[in-house]
């Protein structure tokens, strides 16, 4: 049985979350485009293992501290509005989504700070993750020159 430690305001969980999406996000675009362009594996499924291995590992990181469906819920989102990120601006820059969208949800409340049991909140989070991880699988994302 695993047992979580309690944490007074789900805000110190959605930023342990933000700061380990944030951190891996940068990963998400490569530094050569001509290196990028001879890759034998398709593009869209590498990109797409790609955002479920930060999605698990941000998961495994955080899930020590809050309840794992709060932190899977939390992870899906950000990581698919990192994903989004990724394709709009560059790997390099992929952070910026997900950490604006914590600062707002710091002063008003979200999906990423709904209770645990909130259907509302679990459908807004896929419906960012699905979003960011197609729209980083399908489009080439720009990359820092």
């Amino acid at each position: 049985m695993h047992l979580v430690a309690p944490v007074a305001d789900a805000r110190w969980s959605a930023l342990a979350i933000t700061t380990a999406v944030s951190a891996f996000a940068i990963g998400l675009t490569g530094q050569d485009a001509d290196l990028d362009a001879t890759s034998a594996w398709p593009w869209p499924a590498y990109r797409m293992a790609h955002v479920v291995a930060i999605i698990a590992v941000t998961t495994a990181l955080v899930s020590s501290i809050s309840p794992l469906s709060f932190v899977l819920r939390g992870s899906v989102g950000l990581v698919g509005l990192a994903a989004l990120g990724a394709a709009l601006f560059g790997g390099y820059l992929a952070w910026t989504l997900p950490f604006a969208w914590f600062t707002v949800t710091f002063f008003a409340d979200s999906w990423l700070l709904a209770p645990t049991g909130s259907v509302v909140a679990a459908w807004s989070a896929v419906a960012f993750g699905v979003t960011g991880t197609t729209v980083y699988a399908l489009i080439r994302s720009p990359l820092k020159q």
